[in-house]
């Protein structure tokens, strides 16, 4: 066991969640977890928690007749339900935009990828989706912050709607030097339902 944990104790970056799994009931009203961890050696944190990907469909609404009706609609799949990104810096400051976009680091740097033809672009569907996940708090606007304690200890707290989406969540927790990833950690989150209600 000591052996174990000196092997551990000598990776660059070690992180843990204060909870691995989410339990919504009758009464829930949102959740907040900490991820908390250490690392050895300058460089930056990003962490970044992504629910399951489902196929979105987002509408446009227009007035006929006093009377507002569904009009054209997008479909994007592959879109996390859920979508947190928390750093010790600005992402820019962090890394280029070329690997930040790569990574997909960053709301604005989603990619979704269309189902659906739209004669509008789907630029204008997009941005309506992301402005309706960050309405739900389901998606961060800007980039939570990571508070150093020290310089080798590290702590964030996520927080979790009323309305989170179930299923297997991945949490990653990046460690940055020079504008290039050094070391990653990641553990998945389970959010399920339990009771009758």
């Amino acid at each position: 066991l000591m052996l174990a944990f000196q092997a551990k104790a000598a990776d660059p970056l070690v992180a843990d969640l204060s909870s691995r799994e989410i339990a919504i009931t009758t009464g829930f009203t949102g959740s907040e977890l900490l991820l908390f961890g250490s690392v050895d050696g300058d460089g930056d944190i990003v962490v970044v928690v992504r629910g399951p990907p489902h196929i979105e469909v987002v509408r446009r609404k227009e007035r006929m007749a006093g009377v507002w009706v569904n009009a054209e609609s997008v479909s994007f799949r592959e879109v996390p339900s859920f979508y947190h990104v928390a750093s010790t810096r600005p992402l820019s400051e962090i890394a280029p935009p070329r690997a930040l976009i790569g990574m997909e680091l960053g709301v604005d740097r989603l990619k979704f990828q269309r189902v659906g033809a739209s004669s509008l672009g789907d630029e204008m569907f997009r941005k309506a989706l992301l402005r309706n996940k960050q309405r739900d708090r389901l998606y961060t606007k800007g980039y939570g912050k990571i508070n150093l304690l020290g310089r080798r200890l590290f702590r964030t707290t996520v927080v979790f709607p009323t309305i989170v989406p179930t299923g297997t969540y991945s949490v990653d927790v990046l460690l940055f030097h020079d504008g290039r990833v050094v070391d990653t950690e990641t553990t998945p989150l389970s959010v399920h339902k339990v009771g009758l209600g």
